[in-house]
């Protein structure tokens, strides 16, 4: 699903819009410098989007409005699913921005709209993918960490235990895989109306998602730096995204892993699964613990492993990361139509 977008957008209006501006005042109380700041538009569900009239000088009318945000938040309230036509989001969120600002913008804007004459500097894609429990989710991020290598971006890093970032500083792309469920629950995150819907909390716990985030450089790099390059006629494009996802996560190589089912990693105390997964990872258990936390560990940790054998760093076993996130999760049934994104109909965006 197309998660997050910033675009330039052709949209003539008369007075530049903006939230405000922030000053810097030198010591000898002359400005130094300002910089406009973006109007916050708030959605139905309360998620805002950023709306700024771009690169206007001079008494000529503007001509684009910059436009950042995440539409399937401000539609919807959440972004637990959505949709993956670009084109239309874009437009849908596009008209309704328009309409809450009063503007008025001419037929030659709106043709260009419909063929896709915007400019893309930033769009993140999203998958979803579901194991058995939250707890599983987290366990795999954890492991991942210390076993899984991305293409051109090496290892990941584990962020509060719940989100790997590969890339994270890029200004191309990004990577990261992260609990859905986790994040839900964070603290300002805006999507607290989830949280009072039990079959969508079940959903979120399951969720393992993978989110790519493509910038300017990308964008231009793989041509598809307009919303017009991302479909053409025939298709409205659902493909895109998740061609680009898989592309990186193929590039992905993890050390096989889990050689112990989930429910026994769940049961097991937390010290003796904090030395299972040193151990997993390659870890040599008998020169990093005392004599008897290891003998302790050994025989009643857990005995269906043998953690005096360290597990091979070099030359190790690798499995391609798409298998175990091996099919998307879909919509649930009893979630379609209930404000929720999900094909090219413009009536289908409801906020």
């Amino acid at each position: 699903m197309i998660d997050w977008l910033t675009m330039v957008v052709p949209c003539k209006h008369q007075t530049p819009i903006d939230g405000g501006k922030v000053l810097c005042v030198d010591a000898n109380g002359e400005l130094s410098w300002e910089s406009k700041k973006k109007r916050r538009v708030e959605g139905s569900f309360g998620g805002s989007i950023g709306v700024a009239t771009a690169a206007h000088e001079g008494p000529d009318p503007c001509t684009h409005l910059w436009i950042d945000g995440n539409p399937a938040k401000w539609f919807q309230g959440h972004n637990l699913w959505g949709t993956d036509d670009l084109h239309g989001l874009a437009v849908a969120t596009i008209e309704a921005l328009v309409e809450q600002l009063g503007l008025t913008p001419t037929d030659e804007d709106r043709a260009a709209w419909a063929e896709g004459r915007i400019r893309l500097t930033r769009v993140d894609c999203t998958e979803s993918f579901h194991l058995r429990s939250r707890r599983e989710v987290l366990a795999w991020l954890a492991s991942a960490e210390q076993t899984a290598h991305l293409a051109n971006r090496g290892r990941g890093q584990l962020m509060k235990g719940s989100t790997l970032y590969f890339g994270k500083n890029s200004r191309r792309w990004s990577l990261k895989l992260y609990s859905k469920g986790q994040e839900i629950r964070a603290k300002g995150h805006g999507q607290d109306a989830v949280l009072a819907l039990p079959h969508a909390v079940e959903w979120a716990d399951k969720t393992l998602r993978a989110e790519l985030t493509l910038r300017g450089m990308e964008l231009q790099r793989l041509n598809l730096a307009y919303v017009g390059q991302w479909s053409d006629k025939d298709s409205p494009g659902e493909g895109v995204t998740l061609e680009l996802l898989r592309s990186r996560l193929e590039g992905m190589t993890m050390t096989t892993t889990a050689n112990l089912p989930a429910d026994v990693l769940d049961s097991m105390r937390p010290a003796f699964a904090m030395a299972y997964h040193r151990w997993e990872s390659g870890s040599d258990l008998r020169a990093i613990l005392c004599e008897a936390t290891f003998y302790k560990f050994k025989t009643s940790g857990c005995t269906s492993i043998d953690i005096a054998t360290v597990v091979p760093r070099k030359s190790p076993t690798w499995c391609r990361c798409s298998r175990p996130l091996k099919r998307s999760a879909a919509i649930p049934d009893w979630a379609v139509g209930r404000t929720c994104i999900t094909n090219h109909d413009d009536s289908a965006y409801v906020g």
